[in-house]
């Protein structure tokens, strides 16, 4: 049996609406592009019903729900690469009718459960309204399944509930004559997507991401290792295993929660957290949940998506009992609820992990606990029963689900049958139960005390034995100063890590094809790392050892594909095609040039820009590039070489570096200090620092700011100077310095320096607020600020003026009133000299680029803030707002001057003083 959507509407559907897509809806397109029709984006749901079953009563309330909620009469169309939604007028909806009542009654389960299946796991176009089907399955006269499937892009958990009382109250209500008792709509789901889209530019929105981007931090990809490897790209064929509980099992779950003061949710995942920290050996465990979104009253009546994913992170630093982890979880699960509103593929853009087309972003396991959706109830002669509904489908590789109903809980676990075998699962369920059984017994049980039984897989013995021997042979390399080498692929393979000596003379980028050569030499091939890659230095715990979590294995790529242009598009020369492709790259990703061996991903790139890329490269080249090809070759040359057909060295692209270093001082030691911009600025102090320390000016006064740069991104802009530094970021201890927006500049630098392994002593920081820190601030108060300001410098100017520090000419010029006049009037004293008028340019491109970042959460980077005259003493209290970016006993320092004055004055000397402390030496005054 095949069905597809079950609207074919006579006339075309009239568009009434067209909505931004929620962000849980992005992530379904991207799904689907990835695989159209996947059946893991189904929704699938089985009632029974019980008692005067008349089938055009039942379809004339599912009629009758399609016109009251816009959802599902909405479509999903692309435009310039991004999906939208729109919302017709009608669809004509059937509901299928099977009568099993024929069919031998030791027979209908099985038909009942083929049929569910096949219904289930039937494809939606998104490009059609109506992503919902439903059949009626009689099976007696009085008794009868519904099946229902709906898109995940239009339907939740929560939406079973509402579509249950409505069916039941509409239905009854045409069998009695009345009008249906139904609370009125105040909003559609269109409404919420245009909140969301609101709520994603607001300031509420940032303080979510501060609070994710921290808890995140450094978080391993957790799995459980499958019975087989993963294939080239993930797959959903799934099944599930379930045990019913009898009702007593809930009792003492509830008693526990409420004697430990948890909720029940919090205790499973307690004790899920618990299970797989024994099961996989891990001492940080994470795993995917999903909240109901729904916060206003006013949404808890509509059919939609609210649904969203939240990822929670169990750190297990040393052995502890049950009941202490408990307390750990809860307050763990109500940090992670009461930020909740952070959108997964938002959170998944933030984070911006390694994609792998063979496993899902952040979460490989997923938990949930709640009490069915639909409650049994009698709706005039028509009874509605809940039923276990079937898996259209796997998103991940497990999944553990607790759902109550009156007769009991019900533990499941769905797993991906491609990776574990049912034998797996069962001892997984039963393992699931027996902690359960445990920890209600005595919670004061250690969780070491957990027995985990050996788990036999066949695949991976003889590749872990293999480790350490690869690591011995790197680490005895003479140009390997430290080496690690980590399991892959669930223990099939292995890959390398090293950091080179200091005194190595060949280049780095050779070193690992050297290291893969030399290997061959010493290992048997199953012992062969599949990889190799050269790190500045390798992650290390707090005792010192390597942080082997931390390391994260290249994602591997397919050989090129060879794809054909589009039918009617004229070939165009493969190096014009190229140099087409890199001005697409350069558009969607906002950055000036794209080289060779640059990562799409790596480069800022998401899903949701990839589907721009690839909107651009079919309209435009013809090309007709997937979702599956980009994360299998992410690479600029790789991506080329798969939709061209050219090898990765056929491919170039210019390499235009916007900044330009000069030197001011060359030191007699290992330090050096790098200023930022205003070049002129910081040649005194390079004379009043210690002798041994070297200063750099790092400035844009060279690039052109009318090209790509003006669109850069802060971040990017950053990369660009940490680069242009080149290895002398390694060669000793560094420094950072920037003022005014250079100083945030500073911020954002210092951080990527840090990452790339430098010994970055401190960042100093002058007169700069953090980004968006004022604006957010009331109108009120920033007008008192800007007049206290205005004031204050007028009397600093005016008391430099009367004591003769200053010309008048100058004094005019520090105004925008007088400099105005003197323009207009002709002035020759009221236009900008070069080097004022360049840096005002690269000052204004830097302040607009600034406007987005959001600076990272404290990372151990030593700052030191520094305050002009020109700011009220109040920013040393409030750390010049950079809040969390900054240790709360962060240092500000008060330098004389106004601003640019205070690298003029005899501050010079007191900021020299402590740069060369924070370095180590003395001061030469």
């Amino acid at each position: 049996m095949k069905e597809t959507n079950q609207a074919v509407p006579t006339t075309a559907p009239t568009v009434v609406a067209e909505f931004p897509c929620s962000q849980t809806q992005l992530r379904c397109w991207i799904l689907d592009q990835m695989k159209p029709g996947n059946p893991a984006l189904n929704v699938a749901v089985r009632w029974e019903v019980r008692g005067a079953i008349r089938s055009s009563a039942i379809e004339a309330a599912f009629r009758t729900i399609i016109q009251r909620h816009e959802i599902l009469r909405t479509r999903f169309v692309e435009v310039g690469g991004r999906p939208c939604q729109q919302v017709v007028d009608q669809v004509d909806f059937r509901m299928s009718v099977i009568d099993l009542r024929n069919v031998p009654a030791d027979q209908r389960e099985a038909r009942i459960l083929s049929i569910g299946e096949e219904t289930a796991r039937a494809p939606f176009d998104l490009s059609q309204p109506c992503l919902f089907r439903v059949s009626l399955l009689m099976v007696e006269n009085d008794r009868g399944f519904l099946l229902i499937t709906a898109h995940q892009s239009c339907f939740d958990g929560w939406s079973i509930r509402v579509l249950g009382r409505e069916v039941g109250e509409i239905s009854a209500a045409i069998e009695a004559g009345r009008s249906p008792a139904l609370p009125e709509l105040p909003l559609q789901y269109g409404d919420f997507s245009l909140w969301q889209s609101e709520y994603l530019e607001s300031y509420g929105f940032e303080a979510e991401k501060a609070f994710w981007r921290e808890r995140l931090e450094g978080a391993p990809y957790f799995e459980v290792v499958p019975d087989h490897p993963r294939g080239p790209v993930k797959t959903t064929r799934g099944s599930i295993l379930s045990v019913a509980k009898p009702v007593e099992f809930g009792e003492r779950i509830d008693a526990a929660s409420r004697q430990h003061r948890v909720s029940l949710y919090s205790f499973g995942a307690a004790v899920v957290s618990a299970l797989l920290h024994r099961y996989a050996a891990a001492d940080k465990v994470l795993f995917g949940s999903q909240v109901a979104g729904r916060d206003d009253t006013d949404l808890e009546n509509l059919i939609g998506v609210f649904i969203n994913n939240i990822v929670l992170r169990f750190d297990f630093p040393s052995d502890m009992t049950f009941a202490d982890h408990l307390r750990s979880a809860s307050e763990i699960v109500t940090a992670a609820l009461n930020h909740h509103r952070m959108p997964f593929n938002k959170l998944v853009e933030m984070v911006n992990p390694m994609r792998d087309p063979s496993r899902n972003p952040l979460i490989s396991v997923n938990f949930n606990l709640q009490k069915a959706f639909l409650e049994d109830q009698r709706y005039g002669g028509l009874e509605l029963i809940s039923a276990p509904s079937q898996s259209p489908g796997v998103i991940y590789d497990l999944s553990f689900m607790m759902i109550g109903r009156p007769s009991g809980w019900r533990m499941s676990i769905e797993y991906n049958a491609d990776l574990f075998e049912r034998r797996t699962i069962e001892g997984l369920l039963d393992l699931w139960q027996q902690i359960y059984e445990i920890v209600l017994e005595r919670p004061s049980a250690l969780l070491s005390s957990l027995i985990v039984p050996e788990r036999e897989i066949f695949q991976q013995p003889e590749i872990l034995r293999s480790v350490p021997v690869a690591e011995q042979v790197l680490s005895s390399h003479p140009s390997v100063a430290a080496a690690a080498v980590v399991p892959t692929d669930g223990g099939i393979g292995s890959y390398g890590f090293v950091t080179p000596v200091p005194n190595m003379i060949e280049p780095l980028d050779r070193l690992p094809e050297t290291l893969m050569t030399y290997l061959r030499s010493q290992l048997a091939t199953p012992a062969m790392p599949q990889g190799v890659s050269v790190l500045l230095n390798l992650p290390r715990k707090f005792d010192g050892t390597v942080d082997r979590d931390a390391l994260t294995v290249p994602v591997k790529t397919a050989p090129a594909v060879q794809v054909t242009p589009a039918a009617g598009k004229t070939s165009m020369p493969i190096d014009e095609r190229t140099k087409a492709l890199a001005a697409i790259w350069s558009d969607v990703l906002d950055v000036r040039e794209i080289a060779p061996g640059d990562n799409f991903f790596s480069l800022g790139g998401h899903s949701l820009l990839a589907l721009r890329m690839l909107s651009a490269v079919r309209s435009k080249l013809g090309g007709k590039a997937d979702l599956e090809l980009l994360f299998k070759q992410p690479t600029f040359s790789g991506f080329a070489g798969a939709i061209f057909g050219v090898a990765d060295g056929d491919t170039a692209a210019k390499d235009d570096n916007p900044w330009s270093v000069s030197v001011c001082r060359e030191g007699t030691g290992p330090c050096s200090l790098y200023t930022l911009n205003h070049p002129f600025l910081y040649y005194r102090l390079a004379n009043e620092l210690d002798s041994t320390v070297s200063v750099y000016n790092a400035n844009m006064f060279s690039a052109d700011l009318d090209g790509r740069l003006a669109s850069m991104s802060f971040e990017d802009i950053a990369r660009r100077v940490v680069e242009r530094m080149g290895a002398d970021i390694l060669k000793g201890p560094i420094a950072i310095m920037g003022l005014c927006v250079n100083g945030v500049l500073a911020m954002e630098v210092g951080r990527q320096l840090r990452e790339r392994g430098a010994d970055l002593r401190f960042t100093a920081v002058i007169d700069a607020w953090a980004p968006g820190f004022v604006r957010s601030q009331p109108k009120l108060r920033r007008l008192r600020w800007n007049g206290e300001r205005r004031l204050k410098r007028l009397g600093y100017f005016t008391r430099k003026l009367l004591a003769g520090r200053i010309r008048l000419v100058d004094f005019l010029r520090e105004f925008n009133f007088s400099l105005g006049l003197m323009t207009r009037i002709g002035l020759q004293a009221g236009a900008y000299s070069d080097e004022e008028e360049i840096n005002a340019r690269v000052t204004d491109l830097l302040v607009d680029a600034a406007r987005s970042y959001r600076p990272a959460h404290a990372d151990g980077n030593p700052v030191l803030l520094f305050r002009s005259e020109a700011n009220h003493p109040r920013a040393r209290k409030l750390l010049f707002g950079w809040g969390e970016a900054v240790a709360p006993d962060t240092e500000v320092f008060d330098l004389e001057g106004w601003h640019e004055d205070s690298l003029n004055s005899n501050s010079i000397k007191a900021l020299a003083a402590i740069a060369t402390h924070r370095f180590g030496g003395r001061s030469t005054n």
